[in-house]
């Protein structure tokens, strides 16, 4: 670890939505600042919001800081009327603010040299792309590609019927479109790409014609203090069967309604929770009207009063995710690390390369193949040493796969193998007038 310490890049320009104390981006993004300056990292945080949104634990780490590009973008205007206008206005906005913050990235790197740009999360470059000979190499790190989405809306444009208007589907597809075009061409700009699943990476390559050399594969990280096993665990008459997701396009909601008239057999057994809301494009709630309820339920978002995430996972036993495009999955990586196991097909990207008897995988819609899997795994966790040692394994495969302090080390070796250090003085300079020239 000092030989690689000894070699890690010291400057980073990291762009990427404003960080969290929540789920999502948002929150995986502390994950790796923190991590980051554990490992003495200087960081430079180009992010689009008010300093005000930044995470208290995350103003007083000692080698990051925040670069802020406010908005002018607010709920409750005729721009933000509907989920998927605010969507498309709040990603304009966004990007808006991080054309502004990509000048003031390059100001600084002219004044101090950056070793690596690293973006988080999108694919879409903003002004960067314009200065690209002038700035060190780029790593984009992705969380999910339009195409792949694209891909799933047509697909399942049946199920949409069900439940959005016309307009929706049609402003979607439209948006979706779009992007994809968008990010087939920015994607050619970084010197890496961070793939967070081989599954994720092998579609970016086929959908987006990279090549596979600029191809790794970085998952993300769990935070393992936060989600743990319940301790002791509680023994529940009913094992609880959790689905949480969003409720939208290629998540498998349509699986798991079928799920709960195919197990209607074991309703004195297991119970379905359905949790989670529809996306800002996306809505699948009109399908949940089709569930068992004599043994499945929706039970809307989980807030912090309900004890969060973690509170959900602690009252659960099992977690299945039946996506059919998943580049990652969050909460199959939480619910390992809180010692639950999972059952999930096989395009999601947190189950790879997890211990069978924690993670149980099935081929992508294939309905036989899912009920059987978890009736096996609701048979095996009502024998108490077997779901002693599923348990036990679900949290030493997340541990083993997503610690935050691997992640970030592997992080770090990849952005030096890009040959950060040095490539680090090979950009070109811009003078004053000229980047005065390129913001007119």
């Amino acid at each position: 670890m000092d030989e690689i310490k000894e070699a890690l890049p010291v400057r980073i320009a990291w762009i990427g939505p404003m960080p969290s104390n929540g789920g999502g981006a948002g929150g995986v993004s502390s994950q790796l600042l923190k991590e980051l300056d554990r490992l003495g990292i200087e960081v430079d945080c180009f992010v689009p919001g008010h300093p005000n949104s930044i995470p208290e634990h995350l103003g007083s780490l000692e080698h990051i800081r925040f670069i802020c590009g406010p908005s002018s973008w607010q709920w409750g205007k005729w721009y933000s009327r509907n989920r998927l206008l605010s969507f498309i206005t709040g990603q304009i906005a966004n990007l808006r603010a991080e054309n502004r913050l990509a000048f003031q990235l390059l100001r600084l790197h002219q004044t101090r040299s950056y070793d690596v740009v690293y973006q988080f999360s999108h694919i879409e470059f903003s002004a960067l792309k314009r200065f690209r000979s002038k700035l060190p190499p780029i790593v984009l790190h992705p969380s999910v590609h339009a195409q792949g989405e694209l891909r799933w809306h047509k697909a399942e444009d049946h199920l949409s019927k069900a439940s959005e208007s016309f307009v929706m589907r049609f402003g979607a597809r439209i948006m979706l479109t779009v992007r994809s075009v968008i990010q087939k061409r920015h994607i050619r700009y970084p010197d890496l790409i961070l793939g967070l699943s081989q599954n994720f990476a092998q579609d970016v390559m086929e959908d987006y014609r990279v090549p596979s050399r600029k191809l790794k594969i970085l998952p993300n990280p769990i935070d393992l203090d936060y989600y743990s096993p319940e301790s002791p665990p509680h023994v529940r008459r009913r094992l609880v069967i959790l689905f949480v997701s969003r409720i939208a396009v290629r998540k498998g909601v349509e699986m798991v309604v079928e799920l709960s008239h195919r197990l209607d057999d074991l309703k004195d057994d297991v119970e379905i929770k359905v949790v989670g809301e529809k996306s800002q494009w996306s809505d699948y709630k009109g399908l949940l009207q089709n569930l068992n309820l004599r043994i499945a339920k929706y039970v809307g978002e989980i807030g912090l009063k309900d004890g969060g995430m973690r509170g959900i996972y602690r009252q659960s036993d099992i977690l299945v995710q039946p996506s059919h495009y998943e580049p990652f999955g969050l909460t199959v990586a939480e619910a390992l690390a809180s010692g639950i196991p999972v059952v999930v097909s096989d395009k999601v990207g947190a189950g790879e390369g997890v211990h069978e008897l924690a993670c149980r995988r099935f081929h992508d819609g294939q309905m036989e193949e899912f009920e059987h899997a978890v009736r096996i795994l609701v048979n095996d966790l009502q024998d108490e040493r077997k779901r002693v040692d599923i348990r036990t394994i679900a949290r030493q495969e997340c541990e083993r796969l997503y610690c935050g302090e691997v992640i970030a080390s592997r992080l770090m070796e990849y952005l030096t193998s890009c040959g950060v250090s040095s490539n680090s003085t090979d950009s070109e300079t811009v003078s004053p007038l000229q980047l005065h020239q390129l913001e007119g």
